[in-house]
């Protein structure tokens, strides 16, 4: 039986919360099963954290005592003792004490809370990937693709913050039907065990044919460039509890456009158009 004495103070961190650890994996002195983290945080009367978000984390908070407003993107709602609030990977967030005592919560971050995986600041949500390697890695896969005479689609596997899987298009390149960016990446990744613990990340919103993949294989979460040009099996992944987070990057979005109008013939039987 482990049980723990938390003593630790509170201490004011980078969100301007003040907050103290009450469980993190990696702050103990054996190893536990355990992938997810929980902080004790509190907001003192009339103050708020700074807009952040986690890039790859999603985030649940439990209040305890008091009331605010808890902002999401452009959405704002009240919460109180006792409300729960989710919070996707890659949102978004921060929370305002409305009232004239201290709002206290619990803050549970899955998979852990990380310091390089929280970005501080308005700034970074004007270029949400900006600062995700693991995106950046998925576009330079879609230009690698692109370079080769491809589709420019990338795709990367990540597992406790370290790439395991990369992989581009290359239906063009290999004469095969089925060597989707997403694809490519799970075989290249190999065979790995369980994937409960794994992101996909991909510069378009993965078709049926690679959100079949995502659901048979039990990856929890898919990052995706954009999914303007082609809507994709979003809801399809969502209906089997993956969580599915678009960083809208007009980037991914320029680079898909040009190659559709330079090559629509081949954009048409990659997602099976033709007629």
């Amino acid at each position: 039986m482990d049980i723990y004495d938390i003593r630790d103070p509170h201490t004011r961190v980078a969100d301007n919360s003040l907050l103290v650890e009450l469980f993190h994996p990696l702050r103990l002195e054996k190893e536990v099963s355990c992938k997810y983290s929980i902080a004790h945080a509190r907001v003192l009367a009339h103050e708020k954290t700074l807009p952040h978000r986690l890039i790859r984390s999603s985030e649940v908070y439990y209040i305890l005592s008091g009331r605010g407003i808890m902002h999401i993107g452009n959405e704002q709602k009240e919460v109180q003792k006792g409300k729960l609030v989710y919070i996707p990977p890659g949102s978004s967030q921060w929370i305002e004490n409305t009232g004239d005592s201290e709002l206290i919560f619990l803050a549970i971050c899955d998979p852990l809370w990380r310091e390089d995986d929280e970005l501080i600041g308005e700034q970074h949500f004007q270029t949400p990937a900006s600062s995700d390697p693991f995106m950046e890695a998925a576009i330079e896969e879609a230009e690698l693709g692109r370079k080769e005479g491809g589709i420019p689609i990338g795709s990367v596997l990540v597992r406790d913050g370290k790439i395991i899987g990369r992989g581009h298009n290359r239906r063009v390149q290999n004469q095969d039907p089925m060597m989707h960016a997403e694809i490519d990446c799970l075989q290249n990744a190999g065979r790995i065990g369980k994937y409960q613990d794994c992101t996909l990340y991909s510069t378009l919103m993965p078709c049926y044919l690679c959100a079949g993949a995502v659901v048979q294989f039990q990856i929890p979460r898919v990052v995706v460039g954009e999914s303007r040009t082609f809507p994709g099996a979003r809801e399809f992944m969502e209906a089997h509890g993956v969580i599915v987070t678009d960083y809208s990057l007009s980037r991914c979005r320029d680079m898909m456009e040009s190659f559709i109008r330079e090559n629509p013939e081949l954009w048409n039987e990659d997602i099976g158009a033709l007629e």
